[in-house]
């Protein structure tokens, strides 16, 4: 497969890409119920997160997994032998975190990975939604109702409840988001875009990658 390189060699077009994606860009959640300026994450209302509270997924999850421990390592939920397969290693990363990025100050932590000709990947952990009160599929459903995605196609990654997600639907361009479920109030997400040569190569992708991870949350087993 393409031959990933590390974050910084990443094109420019990358950068703002994450931003909307539903994916890393999930701080949505956060500005969609408050007035300020574009790129800025207000506080959501109290009103918007009792609304979040109240609702439940409509897809719960039975086997929740703990994700705290990676959240200052966000690289590290992307086994060795994965990133081997994609012709990278963990060393061809750096973590983005609330501290030292301004995405992951909005949705919290994440690692992304480039192809030398096609296809970037990401892996987000949605944690600043889970502080506000707004974390899971619920958070998600929510923006659903409020018409925010024109993709929403429903799917289960190992046993847990997935979505392919959007504000546009850019699976024929080789773009592709997966939001997971892995507590009731928390999501991780894969993005693999640019995927220009073999398009659907993206969801298969952004699916083995978030099995990946969630191998990684049951510590391998």
């Amino acid at each position: 497969m393409t031959a990933l390189l590390l974050w910084g060699k990443m094109s420019t077009r990358f950068v703002p890409r994450l931003r909307t994606s539903a994916l890393v860009g999930l701080a949505l959640l956060a500005t969609s119920c408050t007035d300020t300026e574009e790129g800025s994450a207000g506080p959501a209302t109290s009103e918007a997160i009792s609304t979040v509270e109240s609702r439940g997924s409509e897809r719960g999850v039975s086997d929740p997994l703990d994700v705290s421990p990676y959240l200052s390592k966000p690289c590290g939920l992307v086994s060795a032998e994965m990133l081997d397969e994609l012709g990278t290693s963990l060393q061809e990363s750096e973590p983005r975190l609330p501290e030292n990025d301004k995405i992951a100050a909005q949705s919290g932590p994440y690692c992304s990975w480039s192809g030398e000709r096609e296809g970037s990947i990401s892996v987000a952990v949605a944690s600043k939604n889970s502080e506000r009160g707004m974390g899971g599929l619920r958070g998600l459903e929510a923006l659903r109702d409020q018409g925010r995605f024109s993709l929403w196609d429903e799917t289960s990654v190992s046993g847990y409840p997935a979505v392919y997600l959007g504000v546009t639907d850019d699976r024929a361009r080789g773009d592709c988001d997966l939001a997971v479920g892995i507590a009731d109030d928390m999501t991780f997400s894969v993005t693999a875009i640019s995927f220009y040569d073999n398009p659907q190569r993206a969801c298969e992708v952004a699916s083995e990658v978030a099995a990946d991870v969630i191998r990684t949350l049951k510590g391998g087993r």
